[in-house]
């Protein structure tokens, strides 16, 4: 009797990660080898192997779609090509990264593979969409808002993007600028404000409210698809500095010495909507996450949180999480991490005024 799955997997489509725990196969070896590689049809990378012993004639590898998830986030990839072969026999799917147990009828070609169809954006902000590509490298752009005498109004326009591993980013800026008539592109001077745009892809579509907040943080993160994402938080920013240090006496002198400055932020949210809090929560459990708007993406660690959803009429939902930088120097902002806390937020700037004078 020669060595066949038990284990069936569809050859085409995706399948979750998650929904991989265990893989049987029927066998009369006394023991078989068992190997895992990734893009079998191309740089065939090998991550895994092992040797499994039969009990009644059946083997299983456990555990499959944690290791497939390990060397994804390793390479920063949120699907590929699988090959599982045991004793000479290949079982080859597409593995899709997917850490949460999904419903069964989730299908990942119908969706963006983001943490919510819809998400609140401000200017300058960027967005981040992955898909399942179909060979096309055409977006549509729908926004709609309202005109110089207070009529609602919208505007479509075809964007033109190659995606880059099934991802594919937009500026915010960028779609304000042709929806206002600020680009090169002549729209007919139709919108004086916009409320909310949707990018969409063939049939899939998301929903991108915007907003105009005096401050904001932007953090950059790998969701449950381990695809990159952006979020935009408005809230109430602290910072809290401490120094650890340790006191010497030298010559009769006091000195300090291994100075270590640990400097955490924390961030309580305004209220949050339901999509809001669920993205935020993706955000916590993120092994990757980046805050933006400081000369280059920094690296985070989110330290502590407080993340309580209940479904009550009578409480907002809110947020609060600690989180310093990777670095363990601070990191200091332009002007004096103005992008960071503005000095705009503050009532006086300075100790006298005009008014006051």
């Amino acid at each position: 009797m020669a060595t066949t799955f038990i284990t069936s997997l569809p050859p085409h489509g995706y399948t979750l990660t998650s929904r991989l725990d265990t893989i049987q196969a029927r066998t009369d070896r006394q023991k078989v080898t068992v190997t895992v590689i990734r893009d079998p049809e191309g740089e065939i990378d090998e991550f895994f192997s092992t040797t499994l012993y039969p009990f009644a004639g059946i083997v299983e590898l456990s555990a499959l779609g944690s290791l497939i998830e390990q060397r994804f986030r390793l390479l920063g990839i949120s699907h590929d090509m699988i090959s599982v072969i045991i004793d000479g026999v290949s079982l080859d799917f597409i593995a899709l990264y997917c850490a949460y147990n999904l419903p069964d009828e989730f299908s990942p070609l119908t969706c963006f593979w983001t943490t919510s169809p819809t998400a609140i954006v401000h200017p300058h902000s960027a967005i981040s969409l992955s898909h399942h590509y179909t060979g096309s490298d055409t977006y549509t752009v729908k926004v709609v808002g309202h005109t110089t005498d207070g009529h609602i109004a919208s505007l479509s326009r075809t964007f033109s993007r190659r995606p880059q591993s099934d991802t594919v980013s937009f500026s915010v800026d960028e779609i304000l600028s042709f929806a206002l008539n600020q680009s090169e592109i002549e729209t007919a001077d139709l919108l004086a404000s916009v409320a909310y745009f949707t990018i969409s892809y063939g049939e899939i579509q998301k929903i991108f409210y915007l907003a105009h907040h005096p401050f904001f943080l932007t953090f950059r993160f790998r969701n449950i698809f381990n695809t990159p994402e952006y979020i935009d938080i408005v809230g109430t920013l602290k910072r809290k500095t401490a120094v650890e240090r340790s006191l010497a006496i030298c010559s009769g002198h006091s000195r300090q010495y291994n100075r270590v400055i640990n400097r955490t932020y924390e961030l309580t949210t305004a209220p949050l909507t339901d999509d809001q809090a669920k993205a935020i929560e993706q955000l916590i459990e993120s092994h990757s996450i980046q805050l933006c708007g400081t000369p280059s993406d920094s690296d985070i660690l989110i330290t502590d949180h407080t993340c309580e959803v209940d479904n009550s009429d009578d409480t907002l939902i809110s947020v609060k999480f600690t989180f310093r930088f990777a670095s363990p120097r601070p990191t200091p902002f332009a002007s004096d991490m103005t992008a960071l806390m503005p000095s705009a937020t503050h009532i006086f700037s300075e100790e006298f005024t005009a008014e006051f004078a």
